[in-house]
């Protein structure tokens, strides 16, 4: 059997147990997001589950009145609205000056062109914004706003895909290497599968396959995964009885 055919019989395994202990994932949203909000969004959902972004971007929908009025406001005031998300400065930032730039562009704010050209262009003219936009949000858009086959790879999701064994961690050294990357994972994931196994991915590495101690004791693929195997079956250390005098 081929490595290729393991890695995807593993990743077919984890889309099963996943849906299983999360529950199915509803995609598609009614009515859908022009590019520029779904560029915002994807702003918003890297690093994060589905219901925290839907959290914050509702945030950021009631507070302020347009995308003019989010242009000109100060990071601070931003960042204040995503927390509890992490990196909330950081996301502000990108917001800000993504619109900036789109404003400056377009003397609007749409970026619905960008579904007038193919993907590969497309995808070409977001990476333009290199300040605001990484591979994950070119990819998030490809896949939920263009029609496109994508797996977007934040940085929760390759750290499940690490312990799976998955990739290896000189394989997201820098840019060229993770788009690479992304290209052998989305040749593994069907099309149709590839936003709910983009969400189930960001769930588990939320609850349970945490970035400092995971609770591979509850994971559902304990069973398959390398890391779960090996830390599970190591003995926890004896306690030194203390001798009394």
């Amino acid at each position: 059997m081929s490595a290729t055919t393991n890695k995807q019989q593993l990743l077919n395994t984890a889309y099963t147990s996943l849906k299983k202990k999360f529950g199915a994932r509803e995609t598609v949203v009614d009515p859908p997001r022009p590019v520029l909000e779904e560029v915002i969004y994807a702003i918003c959902r890297e690093n994060a589950t589905p219901e925290e972004a839907d959290a914050a971007y509702a945030a950021l929908r009631k507070t302020f009145l347009d995308w003019n009025e989010v242009r000109v406001s100060t990071v601070q005031e931003l960042a204040d609205i995503f927390k509890p998300l992490d990196n909330t400065g950081l996301r502000a930032r990108r917001i800000i000056g993504l619109l900036q730039k789109v404003f400056e562009e377009e003397y609007a704010f749409s970026l619905e062109d960008l579904g007038k050209k193919g993907l590969k262009q497309a995808a070409k003219q977001l990476s333009r914004y290199k300040e605001e936009v990484d591979d994950f949000i070119v990819a998030w858009v490809v896949q939920r706003a263009l029609g496109g086959h994508a797996v977007p790879l934040d940085d929760a999701t390759l750290r499940v895909l690490g312990r799976l064994g998955l990739i290896q961690p000189n394989e997201t050294e820098d840019s060229e290497s993770l788009e690479s990357l992304r290209g052998t994972i989305e040749h593994l994931v069907p099309k149709a599968r590839g936003p709910e196994i983009t969400d189930l991915l960001s769930l588990h590495a939320r609850t349970i396959c945490v970035a400092d101690e995971p609770h591979c004791s509850q994971c559902p693929l304990k069973s398959d995964c390398p890391t779960g195997i090996e830390r599970l079956s190591k003995k926890p250390a004896e306690k030194k009885v203390k001798k009394s005098r």
